[in-house]
């Protein structure tokens, strides 16, 4: 980038930052949410934040502590917390911090992809209209760190890669993959899903000589086994009966049909547009494996899961609301949702084969898909709970994606289709203030 082409860039760059960060301050202070008492998991994550800053650092409060979330997690935010204060309103404005710095890692990105101009502060839009994400980022919840830290893996993926095998950075980029990768590792399991998207587009492009990016990936691997070991398990003892490995398709069925808001719109351009034809067949693959998947492994939503002494619904988010509220049947329901979301998720890799894995769009292309499915067939080897917002932070890379990939038409209906969703969340969970 040249000099000139820098300084006419950053008056969008931080016009975008700008967006993000008055959107965040405006729900903070314009909303109830610091006249709300702990929903949804803060009551359970403040829990050993709290013992963290109050009773000091030991293995006890720092390691054996009874949550979900695994120690980068619960030290950022203790670390944080001493000296902002361990007060539910303290903690939740680092949350803000992680939700509004998630935005640099975005835009670095953006300029990687060519991005410019208007299309910039678009982008941070879109990324503040992911659903649910900008009300969770005003609550003590790991979504917002662990997409600040995924962010910024992807752009150190992306800068590190290249756009030719000459061209990457084979030992700094591996090495600072691994390292940002080990952190996500010990706040969230889920980053795996990354590291596979890495790895397969690496391997793509370079084959054997990828070798670096699937040691990085190893290296952060291994780095959890000791806590692992520690638990006996994927998390603290306390909640392994809800989060712990088994077979289980049935959850995959349900993240399809969630993937509908995130994905579904890509079938507009992949339909639409001549250049896409010869991958259309990647559409009819991905429907047909979600009526596979519904036929023989149809989520239920009575199902129940133990969580730590409580029996809590497995099944939450807006797919499972939208079934009990209307009181569809659930198997055709969820079923043609799937079909929708495995469909919307092929015209995606339509789109991004489009172009070759060193062009940034086309890794990034590549990243979205690999995550997203890898992240879902994740819960194929879990019995644990599934949320909707389970895909929110695989999901990272698609404001951009929508940018570069929607023709105007197409974007402004999934903005529009995204706000409607985002109102109902911010109402729900920073304006409303239950009796």
């Amino acid at each position: 980038m040249t000099n000139e082409s820098a300084k006419s860039t950053l008056p969008w760059m931080a016009g975008a930052f700008a967006l993000v960060l008055v959107t965040a301050i405006a729900l903070r202070y314009g909303t109830n949410v610091l006249d709300k008492t702990p929903v949804f998991d803060e009551r359970y994550i403040i829990v050993p934040i709290e013992a963290l800053v109050e009773q000091g650092w030991s293995v006890e409060t720092a390691i054996d502590y009874t949550e979900t979330k695994g120690p980068t997690m619960i030290w950022l935010y203790a670390a944080g917390g001493a000296l902002l204060g361990s007060e539910i309103n303290d903690l939740r404005l680092i949350t803000v911090l992680f939700f509004v710095g998630g935005a640099v890692p975005l835009l670095l990105l953006c300029r990687q992809c060519g991005l410019e101009g208007p299309a910039l502060p678009l982008a941070a839009g879109f990324y503040v209209l992911l659903p649910n994400y900008a009300p969770l980022g005003q609550l003590l919840m790991s979504e917002p760190p662990f997409m600040f830290g995924s962010l910024w893996l992807m752009w150190v993926f992306v800068w590190g890669f290249g756009v030719s095998r000459e061209s990457q950075r084979s030992v700094a980029g591996p090495i600072l993959f691994a390292v940002v990768l080990t952190l996500l590792l010990h706040l969230r399991v889920h980053a795996v899903a990354f590291a596979a998207g890495a790895v397969l587009v690496a391997f793509e492009r370079d084959r054997l000589r990828s070798w670096p990016w699937w040691a990085a990936c190893a290296a952060a691997g291994f780095s959890r086994l000791p806590l692992m070991m520690r638990w006996g398990g994927l998390v603290a003892p306390e909640y392994q009966t809800a989060h712990g490995l088994g077979l289980n398709l049935d959850g995959l069925t349900y993240l399809a049909a969630a993937m509908v808001p995130l994905v579904a719109i890509f079938l507009w351009p992949a339909l639409r547009e001549a250049r896409f034809r010869r991958r259309r067949h990647l559409i009819l693959i991905g429907a047909g494996t979600a009526v596979l998947l519904t036929l023989v492994a149809a989520p239920s939503m009575s199902d129940t899961i133990s969580v730590a002494g409580r029996e809590d619904p497995r099944y939450l988010g807006m797919v499972a609301t939208l079934v009990r509220t209307l009181e569809v049947p659930h198997r055709p329901f969820i079923g043609a949702l799937a079909v929708i979301g495995l469909a919307g998720l092929a015209a995606l890799a339509a789109i991004g084969w489009d172009r070759p894995p060193g062009d940034p769009r086309g890794a990034v292309h590549r990243l979205q898909v690999w995550v997203l499915l890898t992240g879902g067939l994740l819960y194929v080897l879990t019995r644990g709970a599934v949320y909707d917002r389970y895909l929110l932070p695989w999901a990272i890379l698609l404001p951009l994606l929508w940018v570069i990939s929607l023709p105007r038409a197409a974007l402004a209906l999934q903005g529009v289709m995204l706000a409607a969703v985002n109102a109902r969340f911010v109402w729900r969970l920073l304006i409303r203030i239950p009796p």
